[in-house]
């Protein structure tokens, strides 16, 4: 009898001790799901974060975003994946949920198809393109950028400054994001060079992928062969390649006598350092079109932050809210006097671009 009595109370200890803990648990998951709402993961497509482009840019603003909240870089904070190939991308998404991010960016429109997919499978994550523009699916946002402007602003540029009246475009492949570079370098310089009175020649190619250096460089030496004296590459990494074109053609050559070279997506000057021929050191970076993915990716952030991401919309970032810019980098005071008329009148309306050719 006092053997049961003693089982009694035992049993009635362990059932409170067990209420206590079940009581307890809601609330140390609920914290833990609170910190969870700011982790963050970027994939990049296969070319990585030290791309000096897109990829760069957009892991930067994750890096701020983290940073001036006291995230910890890593698993438990923000983190970066980067696909192998193409292949790898679903296997990649499925490695960032694996490890219970709550917002996931996708740099790149050749992640689409699978960013799309992963947010329908898994509502309750928050995903995010970059460069696109995404169904409208409520966990899902996408950030793009109106880059027929700054390559309008690049072809006004290149028609100030050519010697030869001969400029080349090389982009990475055959896309609607692709065409609307084309479309705005095309009509940028066609339209200054009625005002210039002269006749300016473009040539334009696609390396077929953005991770292609090799080729790109064997476009840009062609190019150049063929007396082109700038080039605007807006191909990713493959656009290494084109530095490295002009920087063969320059370190022969005196100072005066260089070709040149216009970056996107980042300030890209810093790639266009040279010795020329007596070893007297230049650059060769005419300008960069910049695309703000890092700015664009800590507002989105402190949104979701804030509870407010921006689901099924397309934030489109141009030269009006500061998205897109032009730095002066080695334009003549002459030249970026007519970019920045050609910005003014973007902005007001008065110039119309294209975003399609």
């Amino acid at each position: 009898m006092k053997l049961n009595k003693k089982f009694s109370l035992l049993l009635i200890a362990s059932t409170v001790f067990l209420s206590l803990s079940a009581c307890s648990k809601p609330t140390h998951e609920g914290q833990t799901n609170k910190k969870l709402a700011n982790h963050i993961a970027l994939i990049s497509d296969t070319n990585g974060i030290k791309d000096n482009s897109l990829n760069q840019s957009a892991w930067q603003g994750v890096k701020n975003y983290g940073t001036k909240n006291n995230l910890v870089e890593g698993n438990k904070g923000y983190n970066y994946f980067v696909p192998k190939d193409p292949q790898d991308y679903q296997a990649t998404i499925n490695k960032v949920l694996d490890n219970d991010f709550s917002t996931i960016i996708g740099v790149g429109y050749t992640l689409k198809p699978n960013i799309v997919k992963a947010a329908k499978s898994n509502p309750k994550k928050n995903f995010v393109l970059i460069d696109t523009h995404a169904a409208k699916i409520k966990n899902l946002a996408s950030i793009s950028f109106k880059n027929q402007e700054g390559a309008y602003l690049a072809g006004v540029a290149a028609a100030y400054t050519t010697k030869s009246h001969t400029v080349g475009l090389i982009l990475g492949q055959n896309s609607k994001e692709m065409d609307s570079f084309k479309a705005g370098f095309t009509q940028g310089v066609t339209a200054s060079s009625r005002k210039l009175h002269k006749h300016i020649k473009v040539m334009s190619k696609t390396v077929g992928n953005f991770s292609d250096i090799n080729k790109a460089h064997d476009i840009a030496q062609e190019m150049y062969n063929q007396k082109a004296d700038i080039i605007f590459q807006a191909a990713g990494k493959s656009g290494q390649g084109v530095f490295k074109a002009a920087k063969e053609v320059n370190q022969t050559n005196p100072v005066g006598q260089k070709v040149w070279v216009i970056g996107s997506d980042e300030d890209q000057t810093k790639l266009g350092n040279y010795q020329a021929k007596g070893g007297q050191p230049s650059n060769f970076t005419l300008t960069s079109v910049i695309k703000s993915a890092d700015v664009a990716v800590e507002d989105l952030a402190n949104q979701t932050a804030k509870g407010n991401f921006p689901g099924g919309k397309n934030l489109n970032y141009g030269l009006k809210n500061k998205g897109i810019s032009l730095v002066q980098g080695n334009l003549s005071y002459h030249t970026w006097i007519k970019v920045q008329k050609a910005k003014q009148k973007i902005i007001d309306g008065k110039i119309k671009i294209m975003a399609n050719r």
